[in-house]
Order: structure tokens, then sequence, then C-alpha cells
């Protein structure tokens, strides 16, 4: 047979179709109304729909709505029949025969006589179950995530709580007054700081001393939060709690390196210890340093100085390995201050900070403090000034996202 003559067989056999048949089982709901809203006449599919067996011609529309869906076929369906002779897609809900509801997407036209008026309006009713039931969905998978949101901004909001409330017991916002001294310290997290930090710092009186600690431990989270506590911790009780005789730096440290090797941590510290002592008009410093930055000593007049205190860092096993301490301990480096002498102390974070042609580096970190120290006035601010701008100079190297944790400590002698 040819495709012509199968067509022309396929078309005769839709033209014996009968159209009562095609409307009553139509794959969807036909509702004919009279202007007043009084069902004329459904199809099969619409019955069916409604849980209904027998004829609906003589009720109302109204009758086949739940209420809601009545208020808005009088405040929205009707008005645009009248006004545009159509609506589609309305989304309504029918009242089915057993109780039930039916969510249903409705279309209807209104045909009218030649004077304008409507005589018929007629509406396709399409059972919208599963697209309600999908909606539904996603709408509560919506509501999920907006909740998940929620508890995630809730979370990261006490997790900064805490690590700001960590930090603060690590590196304190105020410092203690020196008579003789000004000191000053700056601190900036790196810019991901939703961790607790590695650096520390601290400065405390003893019998007629002084003491300032500042140590960066490798690392965040709370493994690293852990060492930084016993470290600065540490360094406090032993230099308030041991005898005179053996209150030194170097002996502080040797304890230190004993504690953390203890705790079993992979971490390491590096860190300085200085012990001040008020004589007369000058101030006599110890300094002892586990594998920190160097000390920075700037004279009224005169270049800075480097000042090297050459030991490992704490908690790398290595204070017994041969020619790496000498036989009496740590080396301790013996220093003078008088007035208007500087002293840096600072984390790697300050002179390890990267720029476009590698890292800052101690001749960067020079040139700016000696910069700020000569601008700044008066003398009572110097300590301050050099403390903020040197941890502000690192920061604006780095497009004001440092990477690494930055603390600096400034003493400067009255």
């Amino acid at each position: 047979m040819s495709k012509s003559r199968v067509l022309e067989a396929f078309t005769a056999a839709l033209l014996d179709d009968d159209p009562r048949a095609l409307y009553d089982q139509a794959p969807c709901g036909y509702l004919t109304l009279a202007p007043d809203g009084t069902v004329v006449k459904t199809n099969t599919t619409l019955r069916t729909m409604l849980r209904c067996t027998d004829d609906l011609a003589g009720t109302t529309l109204h009758e086949l709505l739940v209420p809601s869906a009545r208020v808005l076929v009088e405040t929205h369906v009707m008005p645009m029949l009248r006004l545009q002779g159509a609506v589609n897609e309305v989304a309504l809900e029918l009242q089915c025969l057993d109780g039930t509801r039916l969510p249903a997407l409705v279309n209807a036209t209104a045909e009218r006589d030649g004077g304008g008026r409507t005589t018929v309006v007629r509406m396709a009713v399409f059972d919208a179950t599963e697209r309600r039931r999908y909606e539904q969905e996603l709408v509560g998978r919506a509501e999920e995530a907006r909740a998940a949101q929620r508890a995630a901004e809730d979370a990261q909001q006490r997790l900064r709580t805490l690590v700001d409330t960590l930090q603060g017991s690590l590196v304190p916002r105020s410092l203690p007054d020196v008579p003789g001294l000004s000191v000053a310290g700056a601190y900036r997290p790196a810019w991901d700081g939703d961790q607790v930090g590695g650096d520390f710092f601290d400065v405390f009186p003893t019998d007629g001393e002084w003491w300032v600690v500042l140590g960066d431990v490798s690392g965040k989270g709370v493994d690293a939060a852990v060492v930084t506590a016993l470290v600065r911790n540490g360094a406090r009780a032993l230099a308030t709690s041991l005898p005179a005789q053996e209150r030194t730096p170097a002996h502080v440290l040797t304890q230190l390196d004993v504690l953390v090797d203890s705790h079993e941590t992979e971490r390491f510290c590096t860190v300085a210890l200085l012990r001040m002592r008020r004589d007369g008009d000058r101030w006599a410093l110890s300094y002892v340093s586990a594998g920190h930055p160097p000390l920075l000593l700037r004279p009224p007049a005169g270049p800075v100085r480097s000042v090297e205190s050459q030991n490992p860092p704490l908690g790398l096993g290595l204070r017994h390995e041969p020619g790496l301490l000498a036989d009496d301990g740590p080396e301790q480096v013996e220093l003078e201050l008088r007035s208007g002498d500087m002293v840096v102390l600072h984390t790697d974070g300050i002179s390890e900070a990267p720029t476009a042609d590698g890292l800052w580096g101690d001749c960067g970190l020079v040139e700016t403090l000696e910069s700020i120290a000569a601008a700044s006035a008066p003398a009572g601010e110097v300590a301050g000034e050099v403390a903020d701008g040197l941890v502000a100079r690192a920061v604006q190297l780095q497009g004001g996202r440092p990477r690494d944790d930055i603390a600096c400590l400034v003493l400067v002698a009255d």
C-alpha cells in the first residue's frame, strides 16, 4: 500500500470518530455554563475528576468550587471574561463530591451575541494534582534550603564569636601600663580568619620585673589554639613562679620546650621572650628567641639593629640535638635600653608578607619602621603608631587580605 493511501485511510478513520465521544472522553474536563453560572453540560472526564457519577446539569459553578476559589472566580475570572472574553491557566481548587479537593488549571472563553452580551461560557479543566505536588516539593525544598542556610549562618556566627573570644584571650585588647616604658601591640588575623590563629602576645609584671612574650604557633584551629594557650599561659606561670635565680628567659624557654614536647602535638611554636628590669635611667633587657624573627632595636640616632638569638622552635624535640644549643642552654642576649630606644617584636606575618616582588622582608620592614617613627609625634604615641603602621602596611601589601596572622609589639623607653 502506498504512503498516500495509508494517509487517506488514517484521515478517513479520524473523520469517522464520533465528535460526542471525543468530547466526552477528552483528556481534560469540559464544562459549559449559562451566563448566570448554571452548569449546562459536562463531560465524563470532568465528572470522573469530581468523583461524580450523576449529571451535573442544573448545578452552579460555585457549588463545584471551594470557598477561596469562589472568591477568585468572582473577583478575577468573571471580570476578565467580560473584559477580554478569555482567561488562561487560572489555578483553582474544585470541590469533589467525596469531600476532597482537586487542584486544577482552568482555561475559559465567553461566547457573545451580536450585542456583545455573553451567551455561554466554556471551560477546560486540567487536573493539576501532580503539578501541585511538584510545586509543594519545590517549596518544601526551598524552605529546607533556607533553613539550612540560616543554620549555617547561625553556626558561622557562633564560630566567629567563639574564635573572637578565644583570640581575645590570646591577644589582649589592651596592655598594662609599664612605668617608664611606652608599650603598644597590634594584631590582624588572616583574611579568612574563621579559625583561631596561632599568633599571640602578652605583657605582665613579676617581682620588680616586666616580661614580654610574643609567639607564633604553626597552623590554625583547635589544636593550634591549645598549643598557643599552653605556651602563652605557661610562660606567664613559669616567669611568676620560678625561684629568682632560675627566672631567666633562657630557663623559661627550656621549660616551655619540655611543656610543648609533652603535649605530643605536631604543632611547633616560635617565640620571643623579654625580661626587663629598670636600672636607674635605663632598662636592662634579657632576650631569648626560639626560631622567631629577630628583635629590632632602633636608637634615637643611628641605624636599626637586628638582634638574633639563635635557638630552635619549641616542640620539635631538638633541645638535645648536638650543636643546636650551647652546653649551658639556649642563647640569651643581654641588651640595654635608654631614653628614646625602641624595641620591635613581630611575627613572620609581617616580614614574610608577600609582595609583587617576593616577600616584604627585613629591609622593607626597617624602611617602613624608620619612616613611621620619624614622622610620629608626640613621643608618647610613637609605640602605638609604629605597631599599627607596620601591621597596616603588611595588610596593604596583600591587598587587604593577609594570608597569615600578623602580630607586633613595640616598646619605647621614656
